[in-house]
């Protein structure tokens, strides 16, 4: 068997934050391209305006779906945050329960490949944690530097694959630590990179390895922007500066 018969190609969503305009610009984008499977890496919903439909959406494609640490928050009826009660009103009990029973990782073992050596580890953020922020590679605002590699390996704990792939910086990068390869994908519903087109990637398995391919798709970003400004959210006016400056603002 050649790599070409091994070829597999794995679409993978992340921190769609409700933002249902961009998910549905990326569901479009793919529809013109070839993959045999797509993953939801979490944080589906809060701080976009339209939180049941962008689940809605998800469930409906039945697909491979992981939790971030947005919808944990989300799945906890005594959350302090004003934000994550105005989600939780906006959601009926199927979809709480369906965020409530999602799974914390996902593990692909691709055609003619051997477990865990082969396998695309697919984590909301780290394989040991879904607040953890391992940083592979500085963000272009200088708001986060590198993870030192005794903490990045304490991260990892004692997963194994030829790639773990997470989401959760809302940026694209790549890097190792020790001998374990790492990237993150960037986020479909609040890129944090300066470019406001919606970022998902593309994991392809080639008989040998695993290959990242980020992927840019175009949207109406102010008019979404606009919409999280009238949606009576409680950080509309951060949320929507997020959108139109694409990078991380702090809530004050």
């Amino acid at each position: 068997m050649n790599s070409q018969d091994c070829a597999y190609t794995v679409a993978v969503l992340a921190d769609v934050h409700g933002n249902a305009a961009a998910l549905s610009a990326v569901l479009n984008a793919l529809d013109d391209q070839t993959f045999d499977t797509l993953v939801f890496a979490g944080d589906l919903v809060l701080n976009g305006p339209r939180p049941a439909e962008t689940l809605d959406t998800i469930r409906a494609l039945n697909v491979p779906t992981i939790f971030g640490n947005a919808d944990r928050y989300v799945c906890d009826p005594n959350h302090p945050g004003p934000g994550v009660q105005w989600v939780r009103e906006r959601l009926d009990t199927a979809a709480i329960a369906y965020l409530s029973d999602l799974p914390f990782a996902h593990r692909i073992t691709p055609p003619g490949g051997e477990s865990p050596t082969d396998d695309l580890l697919v984590v909301h953020a780290t394989p040991t944690d879904v607040e953890a922020m391992l940083i592979l590679e500085p963000d272009r605002f200088g708001l986060l530097t590198v993870t030192p590699q005794f903490k990045a390996e304490r991260m990892l704990g004692t997963a194994r694959a030829d790639l773990i792939l997470a989401g959760h910086l809302h940026y694209a990068s790549s890097g190792r630590v020790g001998d374990r390869r790492c990237a993150t994908v960037g986020s479909v519903g609040f890129p944090y990179d300066g470019d406001t087109r919606a970022a998902y990637a593309q994991a392809i398995w080639d008989g040998h390895s695993w290959e990242v391919v980020h992927c840019r798709v175009s949207y109406e970003h102010l008019q979404v922007a606009a919409e999280v400004e009238h949606s009576g959210f409680p950080f509309a006016v951060n949320s929507a500066e997020r959108l139109r400056r694409a990078r991380f603002i702090p809530q004050v």
